[in-house]
């Protein structure tokens, strides 16, 4: 997976994927500089008007679900049926899913009517997506990642996605393989937007690769080295930033 891992960065480099991200306010900031320093090429909208233009020259498109109205639901359920018809893979994000039945319904609307290829998200909010019984804090997760192996093989079986799963052990998951890694920082979880940016560099992965196990797989490694790597630098959450965007930069496994 090394190997591999590493040709998929060298073609994100050297491509440069437009990635489209329906995001949140929060931590749009930092997906976009994540792109940039992965070597993808970001563009954030919340346009209707600019939609089917921009998921045409799209390579993946990140639907991110960390702030939520009716207006942000309706513009991507446009994005979604767009992307569908382009054949421009989707990733989710169902963040703080379990934590509010509004965003649970609205996850699983979105998984229901549209071909999603890889779900992103923590271990609560993968268990409540499939219907398990937990409790999630916000968008922190309240169970490990190994915990919700069941819920996402339940999710991969019935809906045809990819499953990552992230925590303490990062795993992925579809109908027919598993892949866990042990890598990645405790300071990460302080730093609001590493699993937003997460979900991105998978689309980015995705952007150049077809096989969406293969490509989750691979942009999960490469982002938990990027964290480790970014603690031996770091003395605090804001050096770790800091330290973890010149990672997505420099590294190369």
């Amino acid at each position: 997976m090394i190997e591999k891992t590493n040709a998929l960065l060298t073609k994100i480099r050297q491509e440069k994927p437009l990635v489209l991200n329906l995001t949140n306010y929060v931590t749009m900031d930092f997906v976009a500089n994540g792109l940039l320093s992965l070597g993808a090429s970001p563009v954030m909208s919340k346009a209707e008007q600019e939609m089917e233009d921009l998921i045409s020259i799209a390579r993946a498109v990140i639907i991110n679900l960390g702030t939520l109205d009716e207006s942000f639901i309706k513009l991507c359920a446009l994005a979604c049926k767009t992307a569908n018809q382009l054949a421009i893979p989707l990733i989710l994000d169902p963040v703080g899913v379990g934590a509010s039945r509004y965003r649970t319904n609205t996850s699983l609307k979105f998984i229901h009517d549209f071909k999603i290829a890889i779900v992103r998200g923590n271990a609560s909010e993968i268990m409540s997506l499939a219907g398990a019984a937990g409790v999630t804090k916000g968008v922190d997760s309240t169970a490990a990642s190994t915990e919700a192996l069941a819920s996402a093989t339940f999710l991969a079986e019935n809906y045809g996605v990819t499953v990552a799963i992230s925590g303490k052990t990062d795993v992925i998951v579809d109908a027919k393989q598993t892949a866990q890694f042990e890598y990645g920082s405790a300071m990460m979880p302080r730093v609001t937007g590493t699993g937003c940016l997460l979900s991105a560099v998978v689309g980015a992965f995705h952007a150049v690769e077809q096989d969406r196990f293969v490509a989750a797989a691979a942009a999960t490694l490469f982002y938990g080295i990027c964290g480790e790597t970014a603690a031996k630098q770091a003395t605090g959450p804001g050096s770790f930033r800091s330290a973890f965007l010149d990672a997505l930069y420099t590294v190369v496994l």
